[in-house]
C-alpha cells in the first residue's frame, strides 16, 4: 500500500493554531507585560506583588515561546496542492519522485505536529499563568476596608478558567506520567 498525504483533522485545526500563535499569544503576552509594569510601579496596592510578578513574567515567557514554536512549526505544514504548485502536476512526475514527495510531506507533517504540540503546551501554560497573575492582582491589599468584592472578583477570575485549563493540561500530565521510565531497581 502506498503511503498517502497527511492532513490535519479537523481541517481547520492548522488555521486555528495559526491565529492562536500569530494573534492571541502576542496580544496576551503584551497584556501581561503591561500588567507587569503596573505591578512594579504600584507594588503597595497589591497584596502579593512578588508572586503576581512571577506569574505575569511566566505568562510573557510562555506566550513568546508559543509564538516561536507556532511559527517554527508552520514551515512544516503543507498540502498536496502546495507541492503541485512547486513541482507541477503530480501525475506528470515519476512514481519514484511522487513517493519521495509524499514521504517528505509525511515526515514534515510529523515535525509540524511535534512542534505545534510544544506551542500548544506553551500557550496553555501561558493562559494558566495569566489567570493566576490576574487573580493575584485582583486580591485586595491587606489594608482594604471592604475586600469581599475584590476576593469575589479574584475567585471568579480564577476558578472557571483554572478548571478548563487543567482539563486541557491533564492529558499532557497523563502522557508524561505514562512515558516516565519505570523504576528498574529491585
Amino acid at each position: 500500500m502506498n503511503p498517502s498525504w497527511r492532513k490535519p483533522a479537523p481541517l481547520g485545526w492548522s488555521a486555528a493554531r495559526e491565529g492562536q500563535y500569530t494573534t492571541a499569544a502576542p496580544l496576551l503576552g503584551g497584556a501581561s507585560i503591561t500588567l507587569l509594569g503596573l505591578v512594579i510601579t504600584d507594588r503597595d496596592t497589591f497584596r502579593w506583588p512578588d508572586p503576581t510578578l512571577l506569574a505575569l513574567a511566566l505568562t510573557a515567557f510562555f506566550m513568546v515561546m508559543a509564538v516561536v514554536w507556532g511559527v517554527r512549526s508552520r514551515q512544516y505544514l503543507y498540502s498536496r496542492g502546495d507541492v503541485e504548485a512547486w513541482w507541477g502536476p503530480l501525475s506528470e512526475l515519476s512514481d519514484e519522485r511522487h513517493e519521495e514527495l509524499v514521504e517528505d510531506q509525511r515526515r514534515h507533517y510529523a515535525t509540524w505536529t511535534r512542534l505545534a504540540g510544544r506551542a500548544d503546551f506553551c500557550y496553555s501554560s501561558g493562559l494558566l499563568c495569566l489567570t493566576a497573575g490576574s487573580s493575584l492582582a485582583l486580591v485586595p491589599p491587606a489594608h482594604a476596608a471592604a475586600p469581599a468584592w475584590r476576593w469575589l472578583a479574584a475567585a471568579t477570575m480564577a476558578l472557571p478558567v483554572v478548571v478548563v485549563l487543567l482539563a486541557w493540561v491533564m492529558p499532557y500530565i497523563g502522557s508524561a506520567i505514562r512515558a516516565w521510565p519505570a523504576d528498574s531497581h529491585d
